[in-house]
């Protein structure tokens, strides 16, 4: 009797405020989990944010329940508690979360990291952004006419475009290389039909416009039960 191949797990890492989860975001991972042909793709709110201290956000609790029935009805999005708020209340480097999963999944298993393109052109300022390039591949959903060499642009200074020797002809990558040798990927999905603002979502609900097309009813049920996003504060 012939053997399956066995294909290590190939996980997409989908991490953020999720303040609140909208049909944008939902877009992004469904697309990156087809395109890239990902087994499973965690959707995991981040407890502290590290480029948005000192913002008021709202509570941790509140958004993972949001998520978690934005994600209802799709078996391979799943809720992950992996970015949930540190024991000491330091800020969450995704870096380090990716290390601890990485550990906790089956050897030779690869994660792919999952952002909009908007959120990454801020790359140059995350914790050890080199190194986060450098060890996980980038997944970036961008919308119909956005400028993909912004994309290169935004890399730290360390990393540079290069010849991508392993491109699969039917994606669009971007090879990478840092001074030490070491290669890596980013794989653009510029067909992302979904362009959402949280922030003008959330200013939306507080002047009273609920925007149901962007908001899963059950989502939409929860911030009108808890009474979040009103008078200018979560």
């Amino acid at each position: 009797m012939s053997q399956i191949p066995f294909r290590a797990p190939r996980i997409g890492f989908f991490g953020g405020s999720f303040d609140p989860p909208h049909t944008g975001h939902i877009a992004l991972a469904s697309l990156a989990l087809q395109t890239l042909d990902l087994d499973k793709v965690l959707v995991a709110p981040v407890g502290l944010q590290p480029l948005k201290l000192g913002r008021p956000a709202t509570a941790f609790q509140d958004r993972l329940a949001m998520t978690r029935l934005a994600l209802a009805g799709h078996p391979r999005l799943e809720l992950s508690e992996a970015d949930a708020p540190r024991a000491d209340g330091q800020p969450n480097f995704m870096i380090d979360t990716l290390g601890r999963l990485r550990r906790d999944l089956p050897a030779g298993a690869q994660i792919f990291v999952i952002c909009g393109a908007d959120a990454f052109l801020s790359i140059s300022l995350w914790h050890r952004a080199a190194d986060l390039l450098m060890e996980y591949p980038f997944i970036i959903g961008a919308r119909p006419g956005f400028d993909l060499g912004r994309i290169a642009n935004a890399l730290p200074e360390d990393i540079s475009v290069a010849s991508d020797e392993q491109k699969d002809s039917h994606l669009l990558t971007l090879g990478l290389r840092d001074q030490a040798g070491r290669r890596s990927r980013i794989y653009l999905l510029p067909e992302l039909q979904q362009d959402v603002s949280a922030t003008e979502l959330r200013e939306a609900m507080r002047s009273g416009e609920p925007m149901p097309s962007l908001l899963r009813h059950a989502v939409l049920g929860y911030i009108r039960e808890h009474r979040l996003y009103r008078d200018g504060t979560p």
